[in-house]
């Protein structure tokens, strides 16, 4: 991975270890967010304000929301500017943990892996927020099936992927067969931009976004 972490070598860290990515992601969480905000990154602030134009109308600002993949804290802040006043955040690099601390946009911050069972208790939050995460999650349906475990019914999880990972890693089928169990409602917005200045993805990557509402 070079310094700026905008080569090639990027696109491949979809496919690396946990192990590989936590070392990824501590080594970068000094610089993540001025590289990612040099490229147009927006997905965060996409999906709190996709959470907050549902979530606020019916709970309101005391809803507990989970940050679910919260790297160095950048939902969190768009959760708080939002009008979220409790957020918990988790994540496997205790780096961008810290950082995230800095931000003062957590209510708390739990340091685990969305691969494995989620530390949370049923119906716990009112909404789940997981911006640029599901990239490196090689099995979805288990993680999007925690997340809703620990929704509220009536809440929402909303979640991004990659358009070119949108059909590998099975994504609206593992959306599917959740909602064909019951446990939620789903959909799917247009490709959106992902990172429109990045001189590798630009304009040939784009993300959607998935809407679920629980029940």
């Amino acid at each position: 991975m070079t310094d700026q972490h905008d080569s090639s070598e990027l696109s491949a860290q979809f496919a690396a270890s946990t192990e590989e990515l936590v070392a990824l992601y501590d080594s970068w969480s000094p610089s993540y967010d001025d590289d990612v905000s040099s490229w147009g990154y927006e997905v965060p602030e996409t999906v709190a304000a996709m959470l907050g134009a549902t979530v606020l109308q019916t709970t309101g600002p005391s809803a507990e929301i989970l940050d679910a993949g919260c790297g160095t804290g950048r939902t969190g802040a768009a959760l708080r500017a939002t009008g979220f006043a409790t957020v918990i955040g988790i994540d496997f690099s205790t780096d961008s943990l810290a950082l995230a601390g800095h931000r003062n946009a957590y209510a708390a911050l739990v340091h685990g892996d969305l691969n494995k069972p989620l530390p949370f208790d049923d119906d716990q939050f009112a909404g789940v927020a997981s911006a640029g995460v599901f990239t490196y999650l090689q099995e979805p349906e288990p993680v999007i099936r925690e997340l809703v475990r620990v929704t509220q019914p009536g809440g929402v999880v909303i979640f991004s992927q990659r358009t070119d990972l949108w059909d590998p890693r099975d994504t609206e089928a593992s959306v599917g067969r959740v909602e064909a169990d019951g446990l939620a409602s789903a959909e799917f917005s247009d490709p959106q931009p992902y990172l429109p200045g990045h001189p590798e993805y630009g304009k040939a990557i784009k993300v959607i976004y998935t809407r679920m509402q629980v029940r």
